[in-house]
């Protein structure tokens, strides 16, 4: 019996460049899929948790980044996969040492998985295309995902390695444990605050 080859899934990076500037997407196992306009709700409370999160910047040392592309690499002209979580954050020296091993680093999306990743559910998400991109999160190596949910006025906290999620509500606490040091906020104050 003669084994099928195997199919290399993803595309050359330069091929993912050009179709990713025509038309955003994100590529998981496999499958390209567009990624839908943000409604005002989305674009209010992402930058909400933007301000509070680089004001943890320095101390916390972290990097932020707003719809930051990160792809999965097998080598660097190779794109496996691709991420646009709503908020990225890493560790700001490992960052460092990214930009330091990747010299052309401004000319590519970020080839490195982040250490959290946050998503803000939108009237147009499937619950269940949310919790496929929280598992694929986990699988690619985030260390923790925080779900928002504005309806609810929820947040949904993922861990890597745990098959156990914790729900937030209103009075209890977010914090940001070993990823974010210091970051401690109420969910309701989260949701109740203005541009």
């Amino acid at each position: 019996m003669i084994a099928e080859p195997r199919v290399r899934l993803g595309m050359p990076m330069d091929e993912f460049i050009a179709q990713f500037e025509k038309a955003p997407f994100e590529y998981i196992d496999g499958e390209i899929k567009p990624l839908m306009p943000n409604l005002a709700i989305h674009v209010i409370l992402a930058q909400i948790l933007m301000e509070l999160l680089l004001s943890f910047k320095k101390s916390a040392s972290i990097t932020v980044f707003s719809e930051a592309t990160f792809v999965l690499t097998q080598d660097p002209d190779w794109v496996a996969g691709s991420r646009v979580p709503d908020l990225v954050i890493y560790d700001r020296e490992r960052f460092e040492q990214y930009l330091a091993q990747h010299p052309d680093w401004q000319q590519r999306p970020i080839m490195l998985v982040p250490d959290l990743c946050i998503e803000i559910i939108s009237k147009n998400d499937q619950f269940s295309d949310v919790m496929e991109k929280v598992r694929a999160y986990l699988h690619d190596g985030v260390r923790v995902v925080w779900v928002f949910d504005p309806p609810a006025q929820t947040v949904t906290v993922f861990a890597q390695g745990s098959q156990q999620f914790t729900i937030l509500s209103a009075d209890d606490t977010l914090d940001g444990g070993a990823v974010v040091r210091g970051f401690r906020v109420r969910v309701g104050d989260i949701f109740a605050a203005q541009v």
